[in-house]
């Protein structure tokens, strides 16, 4: 008996593989607390709102303002690029459910995303702090 669990024990492990993320310091809830306009100087304080970043894996969830949105992105050592985003109409067995393509980015400007697929350069990323700078904006983000 114990030696068919110790075969049994040998066998499994090779006939399923777990994913893990290999995102670093990337991976995370992130707050973003600050914008700044690059073209104006401006600067918008939102470390009053409630609005986060969390980064899972393959998958960069948004939520804020009550509603939630998926996006893909893939990153490079000083880059990220995010691309696909869906809002997040959670059952699909609900009217309005199920994750709907975003065709308006204009739903995602409260998160410093201007474009549908969107390029950022990594200037700061730590264990806490991450700043990412797009051809428009400057977005600060504290780790929780």
């Amino acid at each position: 008996m114990f030696l068919a669990f110790a075969v049994m024990g040998l066998l499994l492990p090779s006939s399923c593989t777990i994913e893990a993320s290999d995102n670093g310091d990337f991976d995370g809830f992130w707050h973003l607390e600050r914008v700044d306009t690059l073209t104006t100087g401006g600067s918008c304080d939102l470390s009053d709102m409630q609005i986060f970043w969390g980064v899972n894996h393959k998958l960069l969830r948004l939520q804020g303002g009550g509603n939630g949105y998926y996006l893909r992105f893939r990153q490079t050592s000083d880059s990220l690029i995010t691309s696909s985003p869906y809002f997040d109409g959670w059952h699909e067995d609900v009217v309005g459910g199920g994750d709907i393509p975003v065709t308006d980015v204009g739903v995602l400007y409260q998160y410093g995303i201007r474009n549908l697929e969107e390029h950022f350069v990594k200037e700061t990323l730590s264990g806490s702090h991450m700043v990412l700078r797009s051809p428009e904006l400057r977005l600060y983000f504290r780790k929780f």
